[in-house]
């Protein structure tokens, strides 16, 4: 019996689990219910009243709210029945309301903030799928695909004319770098991001009688 009613039990009726509560789910609200039976999942979307089945109870433990992202957010989703995952992004000039279907799950704790690639900033990107790394400094506001993981956000090196920076590449080979005019190298940057797996060589000078201490 659903709704409101007055329930006069026969006498060889047996009442399963008492009154039971149903919901009334707002535009923004939904629930799933899963079938203790059967094992299948059913998502409920507002606005309506939702009346659980004699063996459905609540998924999550509670109504759900839908994930809201703004212009600049975004969202990774797994489909658990298939192994797919998905980005959901309100990057299209406009936010976006996201529903959970019956077999979602959102991964990386919820939804992220995308990163804004400017002059300034690049972003390392690893394919999980292949291991590979790329670096990333095209001007946008970037969101990783559903393979992608962001390594590092990277603030670009800027030398002054008194400064040099020495790197090592992918290969072991040691590159130098001058914020001078005339010790660089023709075509070689005075500002620019580090390349993938590249990394920056420190130099630490010795100090006292015996040279023991090396912090300089």
């Amino acid at each position: 019996q659903q709704g409101k009613a007055l329930v006069f039990p026969e006498p060889t009726w047996q009442v399963e689990g008492g009154v039971r509560q149903a919901w009334a789910l707002k535009s923004y609200e939904y629930v799933r219910l899963v079938n203790k039976v059967t094992g299948k999942v059913e998502s409920h979307r507002g606005e309506q009243t939702v009346f659980p089945g004699p063996d459905d109870e609540l998924l999550d433990g509670q109504v759900m709210q839908l994930i809201d992202l703004k212009v600049h957010e975004y969202v990774k989703i797994l489909d658990q029945s298939t192994g797919a995952i998905r980005v959901e992004s309100g990057s299209q000039g406009s936010s976006k309301q996201v529903f959970l279907g019956p077999h979602d799950k959102v991964l990386d704790n919820g939804k992220k903030k995308a990163v804004e690639i400017d002059g300034e900033h690049a972003v390392l990107v690893r394919d999980k799928s292949s291991g590979q790394v790329r670096l990333v400094t095209e001007k946008q506001l970037f969101i990783p695909g559903p393979n992608e993981s962001i390594e590092k956000v990277q603030d670009l090196i800027k030398l002054a004319d008194h400064e040099a920076l020495i790197v090592k590449n992918k290969d072991g080979e040691f590159q130098y770098f001058y914020g001078s005019d005339e010790k660089r190298a023709a075509g070689q940057p005075r500002s620019f991001f580090l390349e993938p797996y590249a990394e920056i060589v420190k130099l630490c000078w010795s100090k006292g009688r015996r040279r023991e201490t090396r912090n300089l």
